[in-house]
């Protein structure tokens, strides 16, 4: 299994685990080599020069893959997706430049800058001040992406763009040159685009409810300015509580849940412990919600396989929730710090996380939820994505290839007894 990640150095990393080397065996592989490294050390003599090489687990191997330490590169979002036909992973740094890295030669094939990204701002909004822009949000589609920045600045943009072309914000010059941009409202925590449609894209943060846009009828000026249109559905805030108190809203991630482009359903997490349901068919207001723990639920990945969500708080706790049901299936255990992203493998029995600690950590999704394999990537990870195209082999192909081994290593009844009468005649003859 292959995994790309993206830190707050600007380097991107691969990362290749040999699906047949369980945790434990590369622990106990690990530990032999550093006894005998210690040993080695303690035994050498006062001139001797003993080399001894990084202790990497067995059967995980570590390298950069892209970038060069830089904290202006610090990589805040990032994306796996196709760029002219070849497969690219697109990031989103701290300078305000949008990168897509071929995946075959490591080598840059498309970049972005925004212009004034690195600017100094002061913005005072929700009690506090923003002093810098941030990414928070980046959608890939064949043709262009769509991304959206803390400040309410969201861009959508094809490849091939002129985004030199000077256009009037009243007219469609901007949509004939291949990019358009609006504003939304100060302090956006998060954006998610459709993974179907990716000019189709939802929105919510502090103070700021959920909202879904399609960016092709809503960005169409040359400058960040209020949206052409109404957006494709506006939420909005739950009932007071039991005091008539206004309810807070502090929306921290969201996915969409079904392939509808129009009226999608959607799951929301809140920086007050809330996992809701969202259907845009239905009303306004979620169609469930639920307060999950007492910690800031910070990131939710939706399966694509099971009606089931992970999500993580602030604490390093990485959950499984059930979203018939609105219960925790169950936990994964061994995170010591803060999660920063979550990635599903295809077939959506595996999960693995990433963040502050410095490791990635793969587990399983059902059953035991054990960990199954740990990476030290060095730098703290603000980003993961699981390639999909390196395949392994299934669990239940391994165990049948383990099967025949087994039956081919076992001789055949006519075979025993042919042994047993040799044996017996060498016997005899020696006797």
């Amino acid at each position: 299994m292959r995994f790309y990640t993206g830190d707050e150095s600007g380097l991107i990393k691969a990362v290749d685990i040999d699906h047949k080397v369980s945790l434990l065996e590369a622990q106990a592989k690990a530990a032999k080599k550093a006894r005998a490294d210690a040993k080695a050390k303690a035994n050498a003599k006062p001139d001797e020069k003993v080399e001894i090489e990084d202790n990497v687990l067995l059967g995980v191997k570590v390298e950069t893959f892209n970038g060069s330490i830089s904290k202006q590169r610090h990589i805040q979002q990032m994306n796996m997706a196709e760029y002219m036909g070849d497969s690219a992973i697109f990031v989103a740094r701290k300078n305000g430049s949008i990168e897509a890295i071929s995946k075959a030669t490591s080598e840059s094939l498309y970049e972005f800058s925004e212009p004034g990204f690195a600017d100094a701002v002061s913005v005072k909004r929700n009690g506090r001040n923003i002093s810098q822009r941030e990414y928070v949000g980046l959608g890939i589609g064949k043709d262009g992406f769509v991304s959206c920045t803390n400040l309410g600045n969201v861009r959508f943009q094809k490849f091939s763009a002129d985004v030199d072309a000077d256009a009037d914000i009243d007219s469609d010059a901007s949509k004939s040159s291949g990019f358009g941009l609006m504003k939304l409202p100060v302090d956006v925590v998060r954006m998610r685009a459709h993974k179907d449609k990716f000019s189709v894209f939802a929105a919510g943060g502090r103070e700021q409810e959920l909202s879904i846009w399609d960016a092709e009828t809503a960005c169409v000026g040359s400058e960040y300015a209020e949206p052409k249109c109404k957006p494709l559905f506006r939420s909005e805030n739950v009932a007071p509580d039991w005091l008539g108190l206004r309810v807070p809203v502090w929306i921290t991630d969201m996915q969409f849940l079904d392939g509808n482009t129009t009226n999608p359903q959607m799951v929301v997490s809140t920086r007050h412990s809330h996992i809701r349901i969202y259907d845009a068919k239905a009303q306004q207001r979620p169609v469930h919600s639920w307060e999950i723990g007492k910690n800031p639920i910070l990131n939710i990945v939706a399966s694509h396989v099971k009606p089931e969500i992970f999500y993580s708080d602030n604490l390093g706790n990485l959950n499984q929730l059930d979203l018939r049901t609105g219960k925790v299936i169950g936990g994964f255990k061994g995170i010591s710090g803060a999660v920063t992203d979550i990635a599903l493998s295809e077939d959506g029995r595996r999960v693995a996380e990433v963040g502050l600690d410095r490791f990635l950590r793969v587990y399983e999704a059902d059953g035991m939820r054990r960990m199954l394999h740990r990476a030290y990537v060095k730098q703290r990870v603000t980003g993961v994505v699981w390639d999909w195209e390196v395949k392994d082999i299934d669990q239940d192909e391994i165990d049948r290839q383990e099967t025949e081994e087994i039956w081919q290593s076992m001789d055949t009844l006519g075979q025993k007894e042919k042994h047993k009468r040799e044996a017996k005649r060498k016997a005899k003859a020696i006797a």
